[in-house]
């Protein structure tokens, strides 16, 4: 009878009911088997060029093939290049202390793209890793603040980067916060650059008026006060739905004291100066403090 029980309970897949049957080996089986499947397969990481060379270097990605390559790691480490660049412009770059390969590509590509647009897509195939991609966004500042006049080109490019990740912010307000710092040394040409980009930045929500919480307003120097009277005079002059939105932006409890210094900039340096529109505006910008 249990011959016959153990037979019914084989045949009907039934391990449950097998007299003295030890499922645990079967289950380790699935549960390593379920993992194996689940288990996503790692990117290869083959290149077009890997394709293209694999007659004379080798299939790396084939296990056991020969290979006379750098290796993996430092192939993935090295900043691409998108090509030969004018002599000219490798000697600009050298000119303006673009002393490092990735921010000596950064330029070139900064300055022979058609549009920012294209310059997005020929600094993404550089593909700069970790630390990297901070210099598109400190060569595009500088570049930006030492042109003749201002270029919203520049704007646009750090734009297009802010809003394709936000990693790109951060390092927009850290590099600007740079700038800010060391406003009294900049030239007339620089600090008016400067107010542009920051306006422009500030107004397309690139960035936040968080950004001048560096700033202690209090101990502004005569220089910097006719920096931020064009600053604020530029964001006042937008429409008061944008007033109400850059102002607005700003958060209560953190940023008490910013608010406070902007409200008694504004009072004090700004509101002597303003006419018609603007000082409606600035009217505006003080209520949502």
């Amino acid at each position: 009878v249990s011959t016959q029980s153990t037979g019914t309970s084989v045949k009907n897949n039934n391990v449950n009911k097998i007299p003295n049957y030890d499922k645990s080996d079967i289950v380790d089986i699935q549960k390593a088997f379920k993992a194996t499947v689940k288990a996503k397969p790692p990117n290869l990481q083959v290149t077009l060029a890997d394709l293209q060379d694999a007659a004379t270097k080798g299939r790396w990605w084939v296990v056991g093939a020969a290979w006379a390559g750098t290796e993996e790691g430092e192939r993935s480490k090295k900043p691409s290049t998108i090509g030969n660049f004018d002599s000219k412009l490798l000697a600009l770059a050298k000119k303006n202390h673009m002393n490092t390969e990735v921010r000596r590509n950064v330029f070139c590509v900064l300055m022979s793209s058609e549009d920012f647009e294209h310059c997005f897509e020929q600094l993404m195939k550089l593909n700069l890793k970790d630390k990297q991609e901070r210099e598109i966004i400190h060569v595009a500042v500088l570049c930006a603040l030492k042109c003749k006049t201002y270029n919203p080109y520049y704007t646009s490019v750090i734009g297009k980067f802010c809003g394709f990740s936000k990693n790109y912010q951060v390092t927009t307000q850290f590099s600007l916060w740079d700038r800010l710092k060391e406003l009294q040394s900049l030239s007339p040409a620089k600090l008016s650059n400067l107010t542009k980009l920051l306006a422009a930045l500030i107004t397309s929500k690139t960035i936040s008026l968080a950004v001048l919480k560096v700033v202690n307003f209090a101990e502004i120097g005569s220089d910097d006060v006719t920096f931020f009277k064009g600053l604020f005079t530029a964001l006042l002059s937008n429409s008061e739905g944008v007033v109400t939105e850059i102002f607005g932006r700003v958060q209560p409890l953190p940023l008490d004291s910013l608010k406070n210094g902007m409200k008694v900039f504004m009072k004090h340096f700004l509101k002597p100066d303003l006419t018609g529109s603007e000082l409606k505006n600035m009217k505006i910008a003080l209520k949502c403090f």
